[in-house]
């Protein structure tokens, strides 16, 4: 599954090693989240957190672990792992539904 907003792609694997696993990539090429100008750090964490919300959602986990990373591959990632989900991971087919659907909410 892969879905795109403002400033970040994400996409999932088809056969995660954590169960529900999501990454989040910045469109924009950086390695450290500072390194983006301020509107579009803002976006990032903004739509990073709607993601994770959105997850959480569909999944129901006790825990949402976050992990940001740039050194293996030099560009700004996120890796969200949903731990101790209570739904199918199957359940994530309907996250780029769920995204747009919260985006058409948050629009003004």
């Amino acid at each position: 599954m892969a879905a795109e907003l403002e400033s970040i792609w994400v996409r999932t694997e088809p056969e995660p090693s954590v169960p529900g696993y999501v990454c989040v990539v910045s469109k924009r090429h950086v390695v450290e989240p500072f390194e983006l100008p301020p509107d579009e750090m803002d976006a990032f964490w903004r739509e990073s957190m709607r993601v994770a919300q959105a997850v959480a959602e569909l999944l129901g986990p006790r825990k949402m672990n976050y992990e940001i990373h740039g050194n293996t591959i030099p560009h700004l990632h996120m890796h969200l792992y949903p731990r101790d989900i209570e739904r199918s991971p199957d359940a994530l087919a309907g996250l780029a539904t769920a995204l747009r659907a919260r985006r058409r909410r948050a629009a003004p």
